[in-house]
C-alpha cells in the first residue's frame, strides 16, 4: 500500500490519476488536513506527521507525497526509522527541500489563486471555503519554511522532479541510503496528469516491487 500526504492547498484529488493507474495492484491512502474536515489546523511539519504517524496500520508501509506533502511524509519516514519500524523507500514528487519558500502574504496569495486555477472545480467554492483553503495554504507554506529536519532517513529517496528543479539532488544530504533522481519533461503541476503521472506510477511500482523482494 502507498500512503500519500497531501500538498499545502490540502486537497488529494492530485492523487487520483497516480491511484488509478496503481489499482488494483496496489492499493493508495491519503492523508486529509483535519483543517478540511472540520477539525483544528496544524501549524508545523512536526504536528501534521504527528497526527498522521497515529492513524497508519501497524506493518510495512511505503510513505510519499507531491510538493509540501512530501516533507510531511519524509518527517513521518524519519521518525519510523528511528523507532525501527519496517519502512520502503520514500517517493518524493517535486517536493522543495525544508526551509525554503515565500513567506510573504502578497507572494503567498498570488501563489495559492495560482494554484486554485488549476483545481478542478475551484470556480463552484464558496467565499467561505475559499477563505478556509487559504488559511491552510498559507499555514502549510510557512510551516514549510520552518522546518527544519532533526536527522536523516535511512532508506532511498525515490526523487521524481520537474524539469527545472535545480534543488532536487540536494534531498542526498537528508538520506543515508540513495537518492533516486528521475527528471520528467513537466513543469511542477503536469507531474500529477497524463502522459506523466504514467511514468510515475510505473516507478512506484518498480520501487514497491523491489521493497517487498528485499524486506
Amino acid at each position: 500500500m502507498l500512503t500519500l500526504v497531501h500538498p499545502a492547498g490540502g486537497s488529494v484529488a492530485c492523487y487520483r490519476g497516480l491511484a488509478g493507474d496503481l489499482a488494483p495492484e496496489v492499493a493508495t491512502v491519503a492523508f486529509l488536513p483535519a483543517a478540511l474536515d472540520g477539525g483544528g489546523l496544524d501549524r508545523d511539519v512536526e504536528s501534521m506527521a504527528g497526527r498522521y504517524l497515529a492513524e497508519l496500520p501497524p506493518g510495512p508501509v511505503l510513505l510519499g507525497g507531491w510538493s509540501f506533502g512530501g516533507i510531511v511524509a519524509f518527517e513521518m519516514a524519519r521518525r519510523l526509522a528511528d523507532s525501527g519500524r519496517v519502512i520502503g523507500p520514500l517517493v518524493l514528487i517535486d517536493s522543495p527541500l525544508p526551509g525554503i519558500g515565500a513567506v510573504d502574504d502578497a507572494t503567498l496569495a498570488a501563489e495559492f489563486e495560482a494554484e486554485l486555477s488549476r483545481m478542478v472545480g475551484a470556480g463552484d467554492i464558496t467565499a467561505e471555503e475559499r477563505a478556509t483553503r487559504f488559511a491552510v495554504f498559507r499555514t502549510h507554506c510557512l510551516a514549510q519554511v520552518a522546518y527544519q529536519p532533526s536527522g536523516q532517513v535511512t532508506d532511498d529517496l525515490v526523487f521524481v522532479s520537474r524539469k527545472d528543479n535545480q534543488d532536487a539532488p540536494r534531498w542526498q544530504a537528508h538520506t543515508t541510503g540513495r537518492l533516486r533522481l528521475r527528471r520528467l519533461p513537466a513543469d511542477h503541476y503536469e507531474l500529477m496528469r497524463t502522459p506523466h503521472v504514467g511514468a510515475i506510477t510505473r516507478l512506484v511500482k518498480t520501487t514497491l516491487i523491489t521493497s517487498w523482494k528485499t524486506s
